[in-house]
């Protein structure tokens, strides 16, 4: 069912809500039930340490020998993305790399029709992703198509979660989302009752669960929607603080996470921001991969937040 012209105007609301996922690691985690392997493992280490161009030295490596892997090109397009959201918005190389990557993914990905899990879960993640790639843009036509096939392949995933683990944390996304943007926006309801129906407690349970998950990566990703479902949306910062904490004991050197658990502890703790401030700080110039324009971006992300 496609009703793109209807949600243009809405997903220019919802906007905010939809980005919310585009600073994680999101694909990565992901990923890493597709991308399975030694040089995989490697490659997310690298992403999720933000060493961008390690991660893509690998990523390039085996794309080379496996050009007609849609996986691997999916893994090519989340490194432009990261490279997108490190600061180069406006940067017509990794712009064109990331369109190249993911068309080039769904093209193979549709090749299979889509009957394995494996394939279903890959194809929800090319539209999810175009679908956030158009709205940084501003791109809402675009980005309502995208979302259009998204909703649909989530919703045909329904019921498969216990096949299939990572369909746990689409379908608790999905179920939350749903459920805010029909209480917030009530003019875009009767589009929504074409949908399965939101359930907010539903996809907090999923989540939650997810962060049990012997998968360290769909563990992070349920750790970190969390973490900012209560930081921006329902403004429980104690909870947020308790998955931000998380966070970056398990991942250290990742700067998205420390930069929200600075974010979070100005909310609740002014003593142990100006602690975490320069921790952030620290981590941002130690990360060796990182260009200068990359260093000065994430230090007025830090700005932005003071």
């Amino acid at each position: 069912m496609h009703l793109c012209h209807l949600i243009v105007f809405p997903l220019k609301r919802l906007k905010f809500y939809i980005l919310i996922i585009s600073f994680s690691g999101f694909s990565a985690a992901l990923q890493s039930q597709i991308v399975e392997g030694k040089e995989a493992a490697l490659a997310f280490g690298y992403l999720y340490d933000f060493e961008l161009v390690f991660a893509d030295s690998i990523v390039q490596k085996e794309l080379q020998s496996n050009p007609a892997s849609a996986k691997w090109n999916l893994m090519s397009a989340y490194v432009a993305w990261s490279q997108i959201l490190a600061g180069k918005l406006e940067d017509d190389y990794w712009n064109d790399r990331f369109n190249k990557d993911i068309r080039k993914a769904k093209e193979i990905l549709k090749e299979t029709k889509l009957e394995t899990n494996e394939d279903l879960f890959a194809y929800i993640i090319v539209h999810a992703f175009k679908t956030r790639h158009e709205l940084l843009n501003d791109n809402y036509l675009n980005a309502a198509n995208d979302l259009n096939t998204c909703i649909d392949q989530i919703s045909d995933s329904f019921g498969r979660e216990n096949e299939y683990e990572p369909f746990h944390l689409t379908a608790g996304l999905y179920y939350y989302f749903m459920w805010l943007a029909y209480e917030d926006y009530f003019w875009i309801r009767p589009y929504l009752m074409l949908y399965p129906e939101g359930d907010k407690e539903k996809g907090l349970a999923y989540l939650t669960e997810m962060t049990k998950s012997s998968d360290a990566f769909l563990r992070n990703e349920s750790l970190y929607f969390l973490m900012r479902i209560y930081y921006d949306l329902e403004k429980d910062y104690r909870l947020a603080k308790k998955y931000a904490d998380i966070l970056v004991s398990d991942n250290p050197n990742n700067l998205i996470y420390r930069l929200f658990q600075y974010r979070i502890a100005l909310e609740i703790d002014e003593a142990h921001s100006t602690e975490l401030r320069t921790e952030y700080l620290n981590q941002v110039n130690a990360t060796k991969s990182l260009t200068g324009q990359e260093k000065d971006h994430f230090i007025r992300e830090l700005d932005t937040a003071d």
